[in-house]
């Protein structure tokens, strides 16, 4: 990655449709005008419900998929006319991994590290780090068809990063896998982004996984991007405010809780109130010092914080 290089992907007026059917055929668009700007060296996710147009997109920048209409600029260079040497730069991970069945864990690096020029030593340095990273030491001879789910989606990661990619892409890492396993993928791919400073745009429907690993999240619906940015900028911008429940002794300075920054809703009772705000890390140390000095003594408290997976139901209706 060049020092200038300002995006790893640029994406504007993006369109792709898929025709299906022999009689009488079916034009399906799939991506509606999709503009994304990704910046380089960033994890950012790439949210929606099914059929939203997330594989699509990723497939396009990928080059696995020709648009109809639009630009897409990969790592600075144009998609079509420097596709080859983007190939070299770039990789991409599928949650549902499909593999030569009948070579090992080891073949398939080694014939991956091939397609990408590895030869010699280097050949053999990657894949015994990768061997390692993914825990994939004791399955090296299996053969692929032998493999559990979860140690075919290590396959994949592992063969994601055989060319040290400057952009990640990964779709769906973690789909179908125990909550351990899916807890060290996570953990690995965090890892390699720590470690190599590569940008890596992922897909997912664990929101609690993007929440963790995403810097920003660009959520897609109908084929457009909808909304993008920091899940808390975005439970702001949706008023899906963290949950304050208390209850107390005293009376409540109801007009200064209403007029504080921060606060969306407030619902009191005779000793008891539920405070909306948008951020209750921010916002409950404020709202306690002003009880206290109005007089005002808390007597139990609960959080309830609101989350990912809230926006995502909000962006999805």
């Amino acid at each position: 990655m060049t020092e200038e290089l300002r995006y790893a992907i640029e994406v504007r007026g993006l369109r792709k449709a898929f025709v299906s059917g022999w009689l009488r055929r079916k034009r399906k668009e799939v991506l509606r005008g999709v503009d994304l700007s990704v910046p380089a060296g960033t994890f950012w996710g790439l949210l929606g419900p099914n059929g939203a147009g997330k594989t699509t997109l990723l497939s396009v920048i990928s080059n696995l998929l020709t648009p109809e209409e639009g630009e897409v600029r990969v790592l600075g260079r144009d998609i079509r006319r420097d596709a080859g040497e983007i190939g070299q730069r770039i990789n991409l991970s599928s949650g549902h991994a499909n593999f030569l069945w009948s070579m090992s864990v080891r073949e398939n690096l080694v014939y991956y590290a091939m397609l990408y020029g590895l030869s010699g030593k280097a050949r053999h340095r990657k894949i015994e780090y990768l061997l390692d990273l993914f825990d994939l030491r004791d399955f090296a001879h299996a053969r692929f068809d032998e493999l559990s789910t979860g140690t075919k989606q290590k396959l994949s990661l592992s063969k994601a990063l055989i060319n040290d990619p400057e952009l990640l892409l990964l779709d769906e890492p973690t789909v179908g896998l125990d909550p351990d396993v899916a807890l060290r993928i996570r953990e690995a791919i965090r890892q390699v982004h720590h470690e190599r400073k590569s940008t890596i745009l992922m897909t997912t429907h664990n929101m609690k996984e993007a929440q963790i690993l995403c810097e920003q999240v660009a959520f897609i619906k109908g084929g457009v991007i909808r909304a993008l940015g920091r899940p808390r900028d975005l439970k702001r911008e949706l008023k899906l405010g963290d949950v304050i429940l208390m209850t107390f002794e005293g009376i409540l300075p109801l007009e200064s809780l209403e007029g504080m920054k921060g606060v969306y809703d407030l619902q009191p009772s005779d000793s008891s109130c539920r405070v909306v705000v948008d951020d209750h890390q921010e916002r409950l140390p404020q709202v306690l010092d002003l009880l206290m000095n109005r007089g005002v003594h808390v007597h139990d408290l609960h959080i309830q914080e609101s989350d990912l997976e809230d926006v995502f139901i909000a962006f999805a209706r």
